[in-house]
């Protein structure tokens, strides 16, 4: 089981999200290598908040006591899956499912790209979208006569009996009946205006969910898949990320970099007026530090000095020899 992240911030498991981004910048500046804390102790900090202000991430280890979710299945010795009888005979040997019954069918996920750019995922941003689900009408789909509601009918292949999907309700257990004033031919559509909320901070290849806006369920008691939207952050002519941390590169002088120079850093909060001598002589190899100036005002801005060294001018003189006299 992973480290307790609400032990880590000294939160309940109840806290809400103000409580914890207020919990984690107590600790971070406490704790902070730059402010002479220990590095450690703020790696521990840093990797609770990244779970508890995750709602997917603070779900799954909520629910199985690690940020990354259920683990997944091993292996079947002998390449079969576990489920190999339910396949061949409709359930485990002599009719029993394996590992009991199971719970109710999960319709499948739909993916959708959201693209935002640096800037938007810096402040975060709302994304308009239209959705439409397409239902099955459960008041005209009447159970099927070939399968019995089943979705599966058995045919004999000498010994054995194998499953396979309906050919008359398409594997779905049911069939439409009769015309209906609800629906078309047993489906119906059902139109929502979704208001995307995406969070300041949010980072390239996050994945925010829609509950229960994937694919519907086709018969009573299925529960209805997810629509998974899938960030992608565009790059910045002028910015990079690395974690809550903003990096700006620049130019400077050679002359510059030692005896200093006020300089104006673009900053999406507002522009940051900095004199460089304040920092002393300019190491092109370090990360000068501004704090509080990075993602979600928990991350700091570091600006990097590209020093440009003026070109050295090799100059010869030509001396002429006279032969020796003799």
């Amino acid at each position: 089981m992973s480290a307790d992240p609400y032990e880590a911030l000294g939160v309940s498991k109840g806290a809400s999200d103000d409580e914890i981004k207020k919990a984690y910048r107590k600790l971070a500046i406490k704790h902070h290598p730059d402010k002479g804390g220990d590095p450690e102790q703020f790696k521990k900090v840093q990797g609770a908040y990244d779970i508890l202000s995750d709602s997917e991430k603070r779900q799954n280890f909520d629910r199985f006591g690690t940020a990354d979710g259920p683990p997944q299945q091993q292996g079947f010795p002998g390449g079969f899956p576990p489920d190999i009888f339910s396949q061949m005979f409709g359930g485990g040997p002599f009719g029993f499912a394996p590992g009991g019954p199971r719970g109710p069918t999960r319709r499948s996920n739909f993916d959708h790209e959201i693209k935002v750019s640096f800037e938007e995922s810096y402040r975060g941003t709302t994304r308009n979208m239209r959705i439409t689900l397409d239902k099955t009408c459960f008041n005209c789909k009447k159970k099927c006569p070939q399968c019995h509601g089943r979705g599966q009918v058995q045919h004999q292949m000498g010994p054995m009996i194998m499953n396979q999907p309906c050919g008359m309700c398409q594997g779905e257990g049911g069939v439409a009946q009769g015309p209906c004033d609800q629906c078309q031919g047993g489906r119906k559509k059902e139109t929502l205006n979704l208001e995307l909320k995406i969070p300041a901070g949010v980072e390239h290849g996050n994945v925010m969910t829609g509950h229960g806006l994937g694919e519907q369920p086709r018969n009573p008691g299925e529960e209805p898949g997810d629509i998974l939207f899938h960030i992608k952050v565009d790059q910045h002519p002028e910015f990079m990320r690395q974690g809550l941390d903003l990096i700006f590169q620049t130019k400077i002088s050679f002359e510059d970099s030692v005896n200093g120079k006020k300089l104006q850093i673009p900053h999406f909060d507002g522009p940051i007026e900095i004199n460089t001598a304040e920092w002393g002589v300019l190491d092109p190899r370090e990360d000068y530090i501004i704090p509080f100036k990075g993602f979600n005002g928990q991350g700091r801005l570091r600006v990097q000095f590209n020093v440009v060294y003026p070109h050295a001018k090799t100059r010869f003189t030509l001396t002429r020899t006279e032969p020796p006299k003799e």
